[in-house]
């Protein structure tokens, strides 16, 4: 099974090549990356893995047991270097790939919650701190608590505390009750979401981004190329990103299988030597 593996491996590596690269085409620009810092193992929340520390405790969110977990080695992504590709629309619909303007658009999220109630009037929760930008005073949130599980409970955000826990990177939040609370216990837990709506947001959808040790990236579409671009990405709604940086509405960008492109490009960062008249241009 090993050697068909190996085999099929070195087969798509070759169809990447032949459709992805015309023959005789000019070499393309490096685009490099910085050398991430290498991570330690670190104390982590199993039912929310965005909680890191670098000691034991409790989860501020659910109260669980943090677990120790060995973060990754990212020595793969050091000195990585990536290059345009030049490819034609009938190279781009062998491998799968579509063309996706970029757009604004309108997104309904939900951020997940966990807390207690303060009193059958107020509920305590956490936050994390890279979802403070979309938090506000006023917005509503649904959820459950664990005394009465049958009951809707809804209310709205009455307050936020301006202090960052240095451990959790959290904040605490502050919501009023506004139904089936009256007979909550305080102490006993509630869990639920967050709900808001951002109107003319530069939306990506899923399957255009590529993951990296580096942070996130697309491949933009113009002039017959495909040039990596790295975003900053906000949250995720119903298939699309938020995008907080990177592209702007009237750009094109592939979708689909990425993950070949990405390949053939890497290949060729690898390949050929930097050119350092055209790196960075």
């Amino acid at each position: 099974m090993k050697k068909i593996a190996i085999a099929g491996a070195l087969v798509l590596a070759a169809l990447l090549v032949l459709i992805l690269k015309p023959a005789n085409s000019p070499p393309p620009k490096n685009i490099s990356h910085e050398t991430p810092q290498k991570t330690e193992s670190y104390w982590t929340c199993p039912m929310h893995p965005q909680i890191r520390q670098d000691h034991p405790g409790e989860c501020p969110i659910c109260h669980m047991k943090l677990v120790l977990k060995k973060s990754p080695s990212l020595s793969q992504e050091n000195n990585e270097s990536r290059r345009e590709i030049m490819a034609n629309d009938q190279q781009l619909n062998l491998a799968g790939i579509q063309k996706h303007e970029v757009e604004n658009m309108t997104l309904n999220f939900f951020i997940p919650v966990a807390g207690r109630f303060i009193s059958g009037a107020q509920v305590a929760f956490q936050i994390y701190e890279s979802d403070l930008r979309y938090v506000k005073t006023g917005l509503p949130f649904k959820g459950e608590s664990g005394f009465y599980p049958e009951k809707e409970i809804s209310g709205i955000i009455s307050s936020i505390d301006s202090i960052v826990d240095p451990g959790s990177r959290t904040v605490r939040v502050i919501g009023t009750i506004k139904s089936a609370g009256s007979n909550i216990a305080a102490e006993s837990g509630f869990r639920g979401n967050i709900e808001f709506t951002l109107t003319n947001r530069i939306a990506i959808p899923e399957s255009s981004v590529l993951h990296t040790g580096n942070g996130d990236l697309v491949y933009v579409m113009e002039h017959g190329m495909l040039m990596p671009q790295n975003v900053k990405l906000g949250l995720k709604s119903e298939g699309f990103y938020d995008v907080i940086e990177g592209l702007t509405a009237g750009q094109f960008i592939s979708s689909g299988p990425n993950f070949l492109v990405d390949s053939e490009s890497k290949i060729l960062g690898t390949s050929q030597p930097q050119n350092p008249h055209q790196a960075h241009q």
